[in-house]
């Protein structure tokens, strides 16, 4: 695959090797760890659309914790965006929720449809806890933001809207273990740039999009309305 948003590794070690003036491109694993931490270091920024997956489904089990993501798409911390439970439209939609809202909600009512997201440290896993639990022949529909895997090998496919920023982060840290300080701060500098401008865009309705400010469906997860 390779795409304005989505490449390979192996053309991102090709526009690095290009940076330094390499004549070859260096596959060594070093440098696929760099740019493995250059995704997961850029995904973290922000809540790009990019990494939006949506209309994800499971079946209930009669419980009511489930693990939200995948080894190829693993949900981030805060990335759930909502859930549904038995349908698709606003009466089956449930509350997204932190813990101490959670617990508040319980106890005022017991029959509150909402959910709090969780880190299962044992097992390196983000799940969330439904209330009511969900019957066995309810579906229950939702959407989250990803963080990208640890990338291995040259053909695993990295995700963003500006490659460039990917090779520069990679760069940098490559600098960085050669000492080259200077050179590191450089490409760092203008991997910042790179990503504020892409921060703006992000921010910025296109023409004749409308925007929704903050949280419209619950003022449990900030503070305020917007």
């Amino acid at each position: 695959m390779a795409s304005l948003t989505a490449d390979t590794v192996q053309n991102v070690l090709e526009m690095i090797s290009d940076l330094r003036g390499e004549t070859t491109t260096n596959t060594d694993a070093a440098r696929i760890r760099a740019v493995s931490r250059a995704e997961r270091d850029f995904a973290k920024r922000a809540f790009w659309r990019t990494h939006l997956l949506r209309d994800q489904t499971q079946v209930g089990d009669g419980t009511g914790s489930y693990t939200i993501g995948s080894p190829q798409y693993p949900m981030r911390m805060k990335g759930l965006m909502e859930v549904f439970v038995g349908g698709t439209t606003e009466d089956k939609r449930y509350q997204v929720v932190d813990f101490n809202a959670f617990k508040n909600l319980y106890n005022s009512n017991t029959a509150n449809q909402m959910v709090y997201e969780w880190y299962d440290a044992a097992n390196d896993l983000w799940k969330v806890k439904i209330n009511p639990s969900v019957s066995l022949s309810s579906t229950i529909t939702y959407a989250y933001f990803w963080e990208p895997p640890k990338r291995t090998l040259p053909t695993d496919v990295v995700v963003c809207p500006n490659m460039r920023i990917i090779a520069l982060l990679a760069l940098a840290e490559i600098y960085e273990s050669e000492d080259e300080d200077d050179k590191a701060i450089d490409k760092k500098q203008e991997a910042e740039i790179l990503i504020n401008e892409l921060i703006g865009l992000e921010n910025t309705p296109a023409i004749n999009q409308l925007y929704t400010f903050g949280n419209a469906l619950s003022n449990y997860r900030g503070i305020g309305s917007y």
